[in-house]
């Protein structure tokens, strides 16, 4: 299976964190700056896309002599670059994904992009390094290890995720149903070497944070 890293030009924190989540992938697409993340964990870009308003034009013209293959897409489009890269990570045969550097100080952008995972048709992990998020589906689990000082969140993207049971944790919740506009799934800490989440209805977005 094809691994594939896709790095967006927002906020990276804590690289070592990243730097352990990223590993090799087999695939590195990066969306106009997120080069610059690319760089910092010492990955050669396998494609370079976006309109490149946020990259500098040094490090365009870097890459170009590189020979960084680049895909310059227009600047009015219906698209963000980071929804065009994951698309083109799954194009060439990515069975997995790990999208770095998708938040930050545009909240607007980091929304959409949360909203990226569920609609892929491939698993994304997405982090900052601060935060480490993934999508649960209708009838799907998954475990969380332990992490030093990382809380676990609960965040239904669905107007309820209903059956959610979660096990090893300080608050342990058995068939809850999480509802928007409700914060019952925040801020809960793993007490055993590991999480246990599943839910049976609806989409949930599990997280790991770090203050």
């Amino acid at each position: 299976m094809i691994r594939a890293a896709v790095f967006a030009a927002g906020q990276v924190y804590r690289l070592a964190r990243v730097r352990r989540l990223v590993g090799r992938p087999d695939l590195v697409i990066c969306a106009d700056a997120g080069l610059r993340h690319a760089r910092a964990l010492g990955l050669r870009p396998d494609l370079l896309l976006g309109d490149f308003d946020s990259l500098p034009s040094e490090l365009l013209q870097e890459a170009r002599a590189e020979g960084v293959p680049i895909l310059q897409v227009p600047v009015e489009k219906d698209k963000t670059d980071s929804e065009i890269a994951l698309e083109e990570a799954v194009r060439r045969g990515a069975g997995e994904v790990i999208l770095v550097g998708a938040s930050g100080t545009r909240l607007d952008h980091t929304l959409a992009n949360v909203h990226l995972l569920p609609a892929s048709p491939v698993p994304v992990t997405m982090t900052d390094g601060r935060s480490i998020a993934r999508i649960l589906r209708g009838g799907e689990s998954l475990t969380v290890p332990h992490e030093t000082g990382a809380f676990l969140s609960l965040v239904p993207l669905t107007p309820t995720a209903s059956g959610v049971t979660v096990r090893g944790v300080h608050w342990p919740l058995h068939g809850a149903t999480l509802r928007w506009g409700e914060t019952l799934g925040i801020s809960n800490r793993i007490v055993d070497r590991e999480a246990h989440v599943s839910v049976e209805e609806g989409c949930l977005l599990v997280v790991q944070a770090w203050d």
